[in-house]
């Protein structure tokens, strides 16, 4: 009997300890966020639309002798012949790479997803963005969320774009594989990815 009440004991401490993981920021939490920083993610998606080429992830995950400095670096370059200085990743120069890494850190976002495409006719090009903000993984399941810039969204089937209630709250209902949306402003959106 005291063995097993032990147990119990050591169970709630143990679980409550662990906790259930923390939850996404909430939808007014984040769209606060974007209006306090509009300015640079919309620079962000002015940088990458006219500079970029291709679909990306910049900075780029595995950047096979590609330098890129941090802000530590970035006044001593006299090591590197000029040729080194002007290498472009996917098309971004060093001045562009240089403010990309501000705005982002600005923004309190490490990366972004970039999906560039030709688009109706030759000249046209769409570009997507998605800038995560927050990730959660434990074993099989994980949470994000993240800010999207998307001019196609709307118009793509099978898409969830809600503009009532909290994402986190409709998410916390159905606690099912969920894909949302919810409009920010124009192009931009919140998005909210959970799979189990």
């Amino acid at each position: 009997m005291r063995i097993s009440i032990i147990i119990l004991l050591l169970a709630s401490l143990f679980t409550a300890s662990c906790g259930e993981p923390p939850m996404p920021p909430n939808d007014e939490e984040m769209i606060r966020h974007f209006a306090t920083h509009e300015v640079a993610f919309c620079k962000v998606y002015e940088i990458i639309a006219e500079s970029s080429e291709g679909s990306f992830h910049y900075p780029p995950l595995f950047p096979d002798g590609i330098i890129i400095l941090d802000s530590t670096e970035q006044s001593n370059t006299s090591y590197e012949s000029n040729d080194e200085q002007d290498i472009p990743v996917y098309g971004l120069l060093k001045p562009d790479q240089i403010l990309l890494d501000s705005l982002l850190s600005e923004i309190g976002c490490g990366f972004v997803f970039v999906d560039r495409r030709e688009w109706g006719t030759a000249d046209s090009v769409y570009v997507s963005l998605v800038i995560p903000y927050y990730f959660n993984d434990i074993v099989d399941t994980g949470t994000s969320k993240c800010f999207v810039y998307d001019p196609g969204l709307r118009s793509c089937q099978n898409i969830c774009i809600t503009e009532h209630g909290d994402l986190n709250e409709i998410y916390r209902r159905t606690y099912n594989d969920t894909t949302l949306y919810k409009p920010i402003k124009e192009d931009w959106y919140i998005k909210l990815d959970h799979s189990r």
